[in-house]
């Protein structure tokens, strides 16, 4: 028999199982850190500065055991950058923004700010949707559900921020990230030319619609 979850809203949802979250714990008890000097908090994790040395000048944390974003992927860059250090090596900086990948079934990915983060800050947006099923290869693979979002500033019309729900979605979030790393705007997605049939050609129709959505709100202000 399934479970009927209720949620804090009062809405109910039926479902086989039911999954929650409650967080990464760094993996730190069992390295008796205080024999080198160091401490962890009540989640396991251990402060590091910008480089990413601990309180102790020649011991270096990366990863789980320093907390968000926690992720295989800027783990990995937060090590080249701690070995450079190390070393006594150049290395630039990790660039703000580092894309999230949730490999759920579908997937579910995204990089930049929520609309709920933009709105708590005061800063206009405007939204451009493009759903799989209008896409001539969400229909060849059976993806009905999926759907890709920008949000885009009205102001200099560059992304805020880029949202992904689908088959594909942590592959087709490097292109936000790219156009977003690059200060680009929606108008180079408009002009830009995806090969069809292809998931990537989601970012076109979401730019188109939030061009379009942009248009109708300078004709009013006009």
């Amino acid at each position: 028999r399934g479970t009927l979850t209720v949620l804090e809203s009062g809405k109910k949802i039926p479902a086989d199982a039911v999954m929650y979250s409650a967080g990464r714990q760094g993996l730190t008890d069992e390295l008796d850190l205080a024999k080198a000097g160091l401490s962890a908090d009540t989640r396991g994790r251990i402060a590091v500065d910008e480089h990413y040395r601990t309180e102790v000048p020649h011991i270096y944390a990366v990863g789980d055991v320093i907390g968000f974003p926690a992720l295989a992927a800027t783990s990995m860059e937060q090590g080249r950058a701690a070995a450079y250090h190390a070393c006594g090596e150049p290395v630039g900086r990790m660039h703000h923004l580092q894309p999230i990948g949730i490999y759920t079934i579908p997937e579910i990915s995204f990089i930049g700010r929520t609309e709920d983060q933009l709105t708590e800050d005061r800063v206009p947006f405007e939204v451009g949707i493009s759903r799989y099923r209008e896409l001539a290869r969400g229909q060849i693979i059976g993806d009905s559900h999926g759907m890709l979002k920008l949000l885009v500033s009205p102001e200099d019309r560059t992304l805020l921020g880029v949202h992904c729900f689908g088959t594909g979605a942590t592959e087709l979030i490097h292109i936000g990230q790219s156009v977003m790393g690059c200060g680009g705007t929606v108008d180079y997605l408009v002009d830009a030319v995806f090969n069809y049939p292809t998931l990537a050609e989601s970012y076109k129709v979401a730019a188109l619609d939030a061009t379009n959505r942009l248009r109708q709100i300078d004709h009013i202000v006009d």
